[in-house]
């Protein structure tokens, strides 16, 4: 269920200068594009949300049809289980999507989050910490790379509709007739063909072993605004460090102490609460928050010139 890691760490940063200079620095071989997730703690892992509990793992059928019931008029306009695994995403319920951002300044931005955690003390109690901060660049190969519409992708968000006593039956080490004759691999395809008619009633069983960076349509105004992506996860919830087509991922480490002044950085170029959630209750509480900020250093100013 993570993400196996192969470039390591870097140096902690204190800037954002220090990270752009990072990011520009480190080449980019034409074969291979680079994606990025921010976490507030070092601790967090690189784990769709679906696999993160086994009580959600093994009701992703259900969570997807009820949140559907209770709120149709929302899909209304989905066409794919992709559009709809998006949507939920975008509210919360757990899926088996990874979001990710094209754009390492809104990884920054994410990995500024004020994380705590309690940790022990030498005498022998515990005290809140906060946690460092971290962005991780995922360099995937291109190859690995699939847009909205891709037959791939359509496999693996699909099988968020089949029940966990299906998922838990299908065996890709089956020959390929066989595969595709098992039970499981057929209401697959029924789910499939529900979004694409003239689906070939044919399904690689690598195919569902992969995990697979997706673009998706910029239709949602979170997605445009984070330069979002997803790493859409299979029957595979790890990526083993020994394949060839692993994602290679890098860390680079942002120090709890200075997360309040990289937020402040960013906000002077555009990146901020208001920007990266564009909805209106958002944009309200960053409005508010900048008048707080303002009415402090006004009475700061006031004391220190009496």
């Amino acid at each position: 269920m993570i993400i196996s890691v192969a470039g390591g760490s870097m140096n902690p940063i204190k800037s954002v200068t220090d990270f752009v200079g990072i990011i520009l620095d480190r080449p980019v071989k034409e074969n291979v594009v680079v994606t990025y997730r921010g976490h507030g703690s070092t601790d967090f892992k690189l784990t769709p949300s679906i696999f993160r509990k086994a009580a959600t793992r093994e009701n992703e059928h259900i969570l997807l049809r009820e949140l559907i019931a209770a709120h149709p008029e929302d899909f209304d306009r989905d066409t794919s289980a992709l559009e709809m695994l998006v949507r939920m995403q975008h509210f919360s319920l757990p899926t088996r999507l990874l979001d990710v951002t094209m754009n390492p300044l809104v990884a920054l931005y994410f990995a500024c989050e004020t994380v705590k955690k309690r940790v022990p003390t030498s005498n022998g109690k515990t005290m809140r910490k906060d946690m460092d901060g971290h962005v991780v660049m995922l360099r995937v190969f291109k190859r690995r790379v699939r847009y909205f519409d891709s037959d791939t992708v359509s496999c693996l968000t699909n099988l968020a509709r089949l029940s966990w006593a299906y998922k838990s039956k299908i065996n890709t080490e089956l020959e390929l007739g066989e595969f595709n004759e098992s039970t499981p691999i057929k209401r697959l395809l029924h789910f499939v063909r529900q979004e694409k008619s003239g689906f070939l009633d044919e399904i690689e069983p690598t195919d569902l072993d992969s995990i697979i960076l997706v673009k998706p349509k910029q239709n949602n105004k979170r997605i445009l605004a984070q330069a979002g992506a997803f790493f859409a996860f299979g029957l595979d919830e790890e990526i083993k460090s020994d394949s060839v087509d692993r994602i290679k991922v890098g860390h680079i480490v942002i120090p709890a102490s200075v997360k309040g002044d990289i937020l402040k950085e960013l906000d002077k170029l555009g990146i901020n609460e208001k920007t990266m959630f564009p909805d209106i209750e958002r944009t309200a509480r960053y409005i508010t928050g900048t008048l707080s900020s303002r009415d402090a250093a006004t009475k700061v100013l006031r004391r220190s010139s009496k």
